[in-house]
């Protein structure tokens, strides 16, 4: 593994474990966000964690910056969640890209 993804793999954990209303808020509406783009009938946390986990590097640090409820980062999730639906659907693993 390379270091870039080892400090994104950090930063996707931290972010998970992190408890704080801004945090739970952001899950939720991530939550909503699947079932809106009909990838789960009732997504669950485990399903959005799934998701999370999947989100390209990019998102990931402009989530960080701005907040992922940001209307930025949100359109990118979104493009994101369309063009992966099927993958995302059978909740195939990815292979981790990076954006140099």
């Amino acid at each position: 593994m390379s270091y870039k993804h080892n400090n994104l793999m950090a930063m996707r954990e931290q972010y998970w474990q992190d408890q704080s209303a801004q945090v739970r808020s952001e899950k939720a509406a991530l939550q909503q966000w699947l079932q809106e783009q009909q990838l789960f009938v009732q997504p669950s946390l485990e399903d959005a964690k799934y998701v999370f986990f999947q989100l390209p590097s990019h998102i990931i640090i402009q989530g960080y910056a701005l907040g992922f409820m940001h209307p930025q980062v949100k359109n990118l999730v979104f493009s994101f969640l369309t063009a992966q639906k099927t993958q995302l659907m059978q909740k195939l693993p990815f292979k981790v890209a990076f954006r140099c």
